[in-house]
């Protein structure tokens, strides 16, 4: 886990659980491996997107499920924004210091957080812990208020 995210979740008093892909009892290739190996419904697991305006100055983090497309177009227009694009990885690296394979909503700083609204009827759900092949398991309710995160829908 990077040493930012376990600092900030020290400090909050949240409930989390860390899982690392290599201690579970099964390989994990793939998101469908992780979901199989803990039992869970894919859509628990998350991914989490760096997006880029156009203009390349505002940056935001979304929060869905693995297995949702994402319309950039729609989200754009949720933030007010013309065109987004998923960021470069030297951007992740220079703004979050997050691997492409572990990015976390947690710790993003001054960088807004979208979640998708769905996450939210989830007991729990699954996140990047900034490092690839560790997973942070926690509520939704508790990472939309560690993070400030904004609700989204999706189509």
């Amino acid at each position: 886990m990077h040493d930012r995210i376990r600092m900030i979740l020290e400090k909050s008093g949240v409930d989390y659980q860390v899982h690392i892909h290599e201690k579970l009892p099964i390989p994990i290739h793939t998101p469908h491996d992780f979901a199989q190996a803990l039992g869970y419904d894919i859509s628990r697991i998350t991914k989490t997107l760096l997006l880029q305006a156009k203009d390349q100055e505002n940056l935001c983090l979304v929060v869905a499920p693995i297995n949702q497309r994402l319309n950039l177009k729609d989200i754009a227009e949720q933030v007010s924004c013309k065109r987004l694009q998923i960021a470069d990885p030297q951007v992740l690296l220079q703004m979050l210091d997050y691997p492409p394979q572990g990015v976390s909503p947690i710790g993003a700083g001054s960088i807004p957080v979208l979640m998708v609204a769905q996450l939210m009827s989830f007991p729990t759900v699954l996140i990047g812990a900034g490092k690839a092949g560790v997973e942070i398991e926690l509520s939704p309710q508790a990472l939309q208020q560690m993070t400030h995160a904004t609700l989204i829908g999706i189509s």
